[in-house]
């Protein structure tokens, strides 16, 4: 527990600001969640031009409301909007994008099975890079007077 007066209020006063934080993190997290659904919406031929541009634009603006308020820093919100400007795009055009959903889980033995075939081809190449890479490395040893 705090004992002096100023950090027993600063720990009020954070406490305050969490909870206005996180309100408009949840925000954001709403509008570019259901943004997204609808842009895959797309990729099962369900795509509406009319519902997916209203929720482009409040994930924007909920984007650019938390940037504003300091709970984002801009640069992470600009990256962010300019990400679901591409989805968006890419959308209207028919191709969506893949690559931004999140893929579903695989199995335990799923992923197993691919890391045991993967590991013994990816062996052979690092080494023989590392032994490339340490003999280029190796200086001559200097030579000193007697």
């Amino acid at each position: 527990m705090a004992h002096h007066k100023s950090a027993i209020k600063r720990i009020r006063r954070n406490g305050r600001a969490k909870v206005r934080n996180s309100q408009y993190l949840s925000a954001v997290k709403t509008a570019v969640k259901k943004f997204r659904q609808a842009v895959l919406g797309a990729g099962q031929g369900t795509f509406d031009k009319t519902e997916v541009r209203p929720l482009f634009v409040k994930a924007q603006s909920a984007l650019s409301k938390a940037a504003t308020k300091g709970v984002l820093h801009g640069n992470n919100a600009s990256r962010r909007i300019g990400r679901l400007a591409a989805m968006l795009r890419s959308a209207e055009a028919g191709q969506v994008a893949q690559a931004n959903v999140k893929a579903t889980k695989k199995s335990a033995a799923a992923r197993r099975a691919e890391a045991s075939s993967d590991a013994p081809a990816k062996a052979p190449a690092a080494k023989a890079k590392t032994k490339a890479s340490s003999t280029a490395a190796k200086k001559p040893a200097a030579k000193t007077k007697k």
